[in-house]
Protein backbone atom coordinates (compact mmCIF):
# COMPACT_ATOMS: atom_id res chain seq x y z
CA UNK A 1 0.00 0.00 0.00
CA UNK A 2 2.86 2.38 0.90
CA UNK A 3 4.60 1.47 -2.34
CA UNK A 4 1.43 2.37 -4.33
CA UNK A 5 1.13 5.75 -2.60
CA UNK A 6 4.75 6.58 -3.44
CA UNK A 7 4.14 5.75 -7.10
CA UNK A 8 0.98 7.94 -7.31
CA UNK A 9 2.46 10.98 -5.49
CA UNK A 10 4.22 12.50 -8.57
CA UNK A 11 1.01 12.25 -10.60
CA UNK A 12 -0.94 14.01 -7.83
CA UNK A 13 1.57 16.86 -7.56
CA UNK A 14 1.60 17.32 -11.35
CA UNK A 15 -2.19 17.50 -11.57
CA UNK A 16 -2.32 19.97 -8.64
CA UNK A 17 0.20 22.26 -10.39
CA UNK A 18 -1.83 22.23 -13.59
CA UNK A 19 -5.03 23.02 -11.67
CA UNK A 20 -3.46 26.05 -9.96
CA UNK A 21 -2.21 27.45 -13.30
CA UNK A 22 -5.55 26.96 -15.08
CA UNK A 23 -7.80 30.01 -15.42
CA UNK A 24 -11.10 30.35 -17.27
CA UNK A 25 -11.21 32.63 -20.29
CA UNK A 26 -13.85 34.83 -18.65
CA UNK A 27 -11.79 35.52 -15.53
CA UNK A 28 -9.18 38.20 -14.90
CA UNK A 29 -8.92 41.97 -15.20
CA UNK A 30 -7.93 41.94 -18.87
CA UNK A 31 -11.40 40.76 -19.89
CA UNK A 32 -12.97 43.83 -18.27
CA UNK A 33 -10.38 46.28 -19.60
CA UNK A 34 -10.66 44.97 -23.16
CA UNK A 35 -13.33 47.44 -24.29
CA UNK A 36 -15.45 46.82 -27.35
CA UNK A 37 -15.62 50.61 -27.84
CA UNK A 38 -12.21 52.05 -26.84
CA UNK A 39 -11.67 55.84 -26.75
CA UNK A 40 -7.90 56.38 -26.56
CA UNK A 41 -6.57 58.41 -29.53
CA UNK A 42 -10.11 58.74 -30.92
CA UNK A 43 -11.95 61.87 -32.10
CA UNK A 44 -15.64 62.16 -31.32
CA UNK A 45 -18.09 64.52 -33.06
CA UNK A 46 -21.48 65.18 -31.46
CA UNK A 47 -24.62 67.00 -32.60
CA UNK A 48 -27.18 67.64 -29.85
CA UNK A 49 -30.36 69.57 -29.23
CA UNK A 50 -31.62 70.73 -25.85
CA UNK A 51 -33.65 73.15 -23.79
CA UNK A 52 -32.90 75.62 -20.98
CA UNK A 53 -34.81 74.41 -17.92
CA UNK A 54 -34.80 77.48 -15.66
CA UNK A 55 -35.92 80.37 -17.86
CA UNK A 56 -39.00 82.17 -16.46
CA UNK A 57 -39.95 84.52 -19.30
CA UNK A 58 -38.41 82.93 -22.39
CA UNK A 59 -38.37 79.53 -24.05
CA UNK A 60 -34.77 78.82 -25.05
CA UNK A 61 -33.68 75.84 -27.16
CA UNK A 62 -30.01 75.06 -27.76
CA UNK A 63 -28.51 73.61 -30.95
CA UNK A 64 -25.15 72.16 -29.90
CA UNK A 65 -22.09 70.85 -31.72
CA UNK A 66 -18.93 69.54 -30.06
CA UNK A 67 -15.62 67.80 -30.78
CA UNK A 68 -13.68 65.70 -28.27
CA UNK A 69 -10.20 64.19 -28.54
CA UNK A 70 -9.44 61.38 -26.08
CA UNK A 71 -5.78 61.10 -25.15
CA UNK A 72 -6.54 58.20 -22.78
CA UNK A 73 -9.44 55.92 -21.93
CA UNK A 74 -10.45 58.25 -19.09
CA UNK A 75 -9.53 61.76 -20.25
CA UNK A 76 -10.32 63.90 -23.25
CA UNK A 77 -10.30 67.53 -24.39
CA UNK A 78 -13.56 69.02 -25.65
CA UNK A 79 -14.58 72.08 -27.71
CA UNK A 80 -18.27 72.95 -27.53
CA UNK A 81 -20.54 75.48 -29.24
CA UNK A 82 -24.22 76.38 -28.77
CA UNK A 83 -26.67 78.43 -30.81
CA UNK A 84 -29.74 79.64 -28.90
CA UNK A 85 -33.25 79.69 -30.40
CA UNK A 86 -35.35 82.00 -28.20
CA UNK A 87 -39.05 82.86 -28.08
CA UNK A 88 -41.04 84.79 -25.48
CA UNK A 89 -43.29 82.91 -23.09
CA UNK A 90 -46.85 84.13 -22.42
CA UNK A 91 -45.66 85.29 -18.98
CA UNK A 92 -43.44 87.95 -20.54
CA UNK A 93 -46.21 89.15 -22.83
CA UNK A 94 -48.54 89.39 -19.86
CA UNK A 95 -46.36 91.47 -17.55
CA UNK A 96 -45.38 93.82 -20.38
CA UNK A 97 -49.00 94.49 -21.36
CA UNK A 98 -50.56 94.35 -17.90
CA UNK A 99 -53.74 96.33 -17.27
CA UNK A 100 -54.64 97.49 -13.75
CA UNK A 101 -58.37 96.86 -13.58
CA UNK A 102 -59.72 97.06 -10.01
CA UNK A 103 -63.33 96.89 -11.22
CA UNK A 104 -62.74 93.72 -13.30
CA UNK A 105 -64.23 95.18 -16.46
CA UNK A 106 -61.96 93.15 -18.73
CA UNK A 107 -61.72 89.33 -18.79
CA UNK A 108 -57.91 89.29 -18.82
CA UNK A 109 -55.44 91.65 -17.16
CA UNK A 110 -52.73 91.16 -19.76
CA UNK A 111 -53.86 94.08 -21.86
CA UNK A 112 -55.01 92.45 -25.05
CA UNK A 113 -58.71 92.93 -24.30
CA UNK A 114 -58.47 96.20 -22.37
CA UNK A 115 -60.81 99.01 -23.48
CA UNK A 116 -59.48 101.80 -25.62
CA UNK A 117 -60.55 104.44 -23.09
CA UNK A 118 -59.27 103.64 -19.62
CA UNK A 119 -61.61 104.21 -16.72
CA UNK A 120 -60.76 106.55 -13.89
CA UNK A 121 -59.58 103.76 -11.59
CA UNK A 122 -57.91 101.66 -14.32
CA UNK A 123 -54.64 102.10 -16.22
CA UNK A 124 -51.91 100.37 -18.11
CA UNK A 125 -49.18 99.03 -15.82
CA UNK A 126 -46.48 97.21 -17.79
CA UNK A 127 -43.49 95.80 -15.91
CA UNK A 128 -40.11 95.41 -17.58
CA UNK A 129 -37.95 93.01 -15.58
CA UNK A 130 -34.29 92.19 -16.29
CA UNK A 131 -34.10 89.49 -18.98
CA UNK A 132 -31.06 87.98 -20.69
CA UNK A 133 -31.56 86.54 -24.18
CA UNK A 134 -28.83 84.04 -25.04
CA UNK A 135 -27.35 84.02 -28.54
CA UNK A 136 -24.14 81.95 -28.57
CA UNK A 137 -22.10 79.93 -26.04
CA UNK A 138 -18.56 78.64 -26.69
CA UNK A 139 -16.58 76.52 -24.20
CA UNK A 140 -13.35 74.53 -23.88
CA UNK A 141 -13.48 71.62 -21.43
CA UNK A 142 -11.82 68.61 -19.91
CA UNK A 143 -13.85 65.42 -20.26
CA UNK A 144 -13.47 62.71 -17.60
CA UNK A 145 -14.88 59.20 -18.18
CA UNK A 146 -14.67 57.29 -14.88
CA UNK A 147 -17.25 54.57 -15.71
CA UNK A 148 -17.51 52.20 -18.67
CA UNK A 149 -19.76 49.17 -18.68
CA UNK A 150 -22.31 46.99 -20.38
CA UNK A 151 -25.78 45.78 -19.47
CA UNK A 152 -28.32 43.25 -20.68
CA UNK A 153 -31.46 44.81 -22.14
CA UNK A 154 -34.66 42.70 -21.93
CA UNK A 155 -32.49 39.58 -21.56
CA UNK A 156 -31.83 39.63 -25.30
CA UNK A 157 -29.41 42.45 -26.20
CA UNK A 158 -26.21 43.90 -24.76
CA UNK A 159 -25.85 47.66 -24.36
CA UNK A 160 -22.46 49.39 -23.95
CA UNK A 161 -22.28 52.75 -22.20
CA UNK A 162 -20.03 55.13 -20.33
CA UNK A 163 -20.65 57.91 -17.83
CA UNK A 164 -18.75 61.20 -18.13
CA UNK A 165 -18.15 64.51 -16.33
CA UNK A 166 -17.21 67.73 -18.13
CA UNK A 167 -15.74 70.91 -16.65
CA UNK A 168 -14.26 74.00 -18.25
CA UNK A 169 -14.98 77.58 -19.22
CA UNK A 170 -15.79 79.88 -22.09
CA UNK A 171 -17.84 82.87 -23.15
CA UNK A 172 -21.53 83.59 -23.67
CA UNK A 173 -22.92 86.21 -26.04
CA UNK A 174 -26.36 87.60 -25.23
CA UNK A 175 -28.75 90.55 -25.39
CA UNK A 176 -29.53 92.00 -21.98
CA UNK A 177 -32.78 93.86 -21.30
CA UNK A 178 -32.22 95.95 -18.16
CA UNK A 179 -34.93 96.51 -15.58
CA UNK A 180 -36.94 99.60 -16.57
CA UNK A 181 -39.08 100.98 -13.73
CA UNK A 182 -39.73 104.37 -15.40
CA UNK A 183 -40.74 105.73 -18.79
CA UNK A 184 -37.77 107.43 -20.42
CA UNK A 185 -39.78 110.35 -21.82
CA UNK A 186 -41.71 111.30 -18.66
CA UNK A 187 -39.77 109.73 -15.80
CA UNK A 188 -42.99 108.35 -14.31
CA UNK A 189 -43.16 104.73 -13.10
CA UNK A 190 -44.18 102.26 -15.80
CA UNK A 191 -46.09 100.16 -13.29
CA UNK A 192 -49.34 102.03 -12.80
CA UNK A 193 -51.32 101.83 -9.56
CA UNK A 194 -54.91 102.57 -8.61
CA UNK A 195 -56.95 103.53 -5.58
CA UNK A 196 -57.43 100.56 -3.23
CA UNK A 197 -60.07 100.45 -0.51
CA UNK A 198 -57.79 101.22 2.44
CA UNK A 199 -56.35 104.28 0.66
CA UNK A 200 -59.83 105.45 -0.29
CA UNK A 201 -60.91 105.22 3.35
CA UNK A 202 -57.85 107.18 4.44
CA UNK A 203 -58.39 109.81 1.75
CA UNK A 204 -54.87 109.37 0.31
CA UNK A 205 -55.71 108.05 -3.16
CA UNK A 206 -54.68 111.13 -5.11
CA UNK A 207 -51.31 111.29 -3.37
CA UNK A 208 -50.47 107.62 -3.88
CA UNK A 209 -51.98 106.96 -7.27
CA UNK A 210 -49.68 106.63 -10.27
CA UNK A 211 -51.59 107.01 -13.54
CA UNK A 212 -49.19 104.78 -15.49
CA UNK A 213 -49.83 105.31 -19.18
CA UNK A 214 -53.04 105.72 -21.14
CA UNK A 215 -51.35 104.74 -24.41
CA UNK A 216 -51.33 101.08 -25.30
CA UNK A 217 -48.59 101.78 -27.86
CA UNK A 218 -46.12 102.36 -25.01
CA UNK A 219 -46.64 98.84 -23.64
CA UNK A 220 -45.45 95.46 -24.83
CA UNK A 221 -42.53 95.15 -27.23
CA UNK A 222 -42.64 98.87 -28.06
CA UNK A 223 -42.03 99.79 -24.44
CA UNK A 224 -39.04 97.52 -23.88
CA UNK A 225 -35.65 99.08 -23.24
CA UNK A 226 -33.06 98.87 -26.02
CA UNK A 227 -31.11 95.64 -25.34
CA UNK A 228 -27.39 95.77 -24.66
CA UNK A 229 -25.17 93.23 -26.43
CA UNK A 230 -22.91 91.60 -23.84
CA UNK A 231 -20.16 88.98 -23.76
CA UNK A 232 -19.60 87.27 -20.41
CA UNK A 233 -17.07 84.77 -19.14
CA UNK A 234 -18.68 81.55 -17.93
CA UNK A 235 -17.98 78.35 -16.00
CA UNK A 236 -19.24 75.12 -17.56
CA UNK A 237 -20.08 71.94 -15.61
CA UNK A 238 -21.86 68.92 -17.04
CA UNK A 239 -22.58 65.24 -16.53
CA UNK A 240 -23.93 62.75 -19.01
CA UNK A 241 -23.98 59.29 -20.51
CA UNK A 242 -23.15 57.74 -23.88
CA UNK A 243 -24.67 54.61 -25.39
CA UNK A 244 -22.48 52.97 -28.04
CA UNK A 245 -23.58 50.97 -31.09
CA UNK A 246 -22.37 49.88 -34.57
CA UNK A 247 -18.63 50.19 -33.85
CA UNK A 248 -18.36 53.99 -34.09
CA UNK A 249 -21.78 55.55 -33.35
CA UNK A 250 -23.32 56.64 -30.08
CA UNK A 251 -26.35 58.26 -28.46
CA UNK A 252 -25.61 60.83 -25.79
CA UNK A 253 -27.60 62.70 -23.15
CA UNK A 254 -26.40 65.29 -20.65
CA UNK A 255 -27.27 67.93 -18.07
CA UNK A 256 -25.22 71.15 -18.38
CA UNK A 257 -24.84 74.18 -16.14
CA UNK A 258 -23.52 77.42 -17.64
CA UNK A 259 -22.69 80.02 -14.96
CA UNK A 260 -22.14 83.51 -16.38
CA UNK A 261 -19.99 85.69 -14.10
CA UNK A 262 -19.71 89.47 -13.93
CA UNK A 263 -23.36 90.07 -14.77
CA UNK A 264 -25.59 92.78 -13.29
CA UNK A 265 -26.78 90.37 -10.59
CA UNK A 266 -23.30 88.89 -10.08
CA UNK A 267 -23.92 85.52 -11.74
CA UNK A 268 -26.57 84.10 -14.10
CA UNK A 269 -27.17 80.34 -14.29
CA UNK A 270 -28.59 78.41 -17.23
CA UNK A 271 -29.39 74.70 -16.78
CA UNK A 272 -29.82 72.77 -20.01
CA UNK A 273 -30.92 69.25 -20.85
CA UNK A 274 -29.54 67.94 -24.16
CA UNK A 275 -29.53 64.78 -26.23
CA UNK A 276 -28.19 63.78 -29.61
CA UNK A 277 -26.11 61.58 -31.87
CA UNK A 278 -22.34 61.21 -32.23
CA UNK A 279 -19.70 59.46 -34.30
CA UNK A 280 -16.17 58.39 -33.33
CA UNK A 281 -13.16 58.15 -35.66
Amino acid sequence: MLRLAILLLPLFLLSAGEASAYEKATEGQDVVLNKLFPKKSKVELDAKFGVVLNSSYQQTFMANGSMTYFFSEEWGFNLDGNYAIVTDKPERTCIETFYNDPNFNVPEECGEDAPEDSEEDANWGPAYVPIRTLKYIFTANMNWNPIYGKQIVLLSATNYFDFFLTFGGGVAMSDYYAKTPEFADTGTPTRGTFCVKKDAAAGTCEANKNPGTAEKELTGIEGRPVPESQTNVLIHLALGQRFHFLKRFLLTAGLDNYTLVGTESGIDNFFTLTGGLGVRF
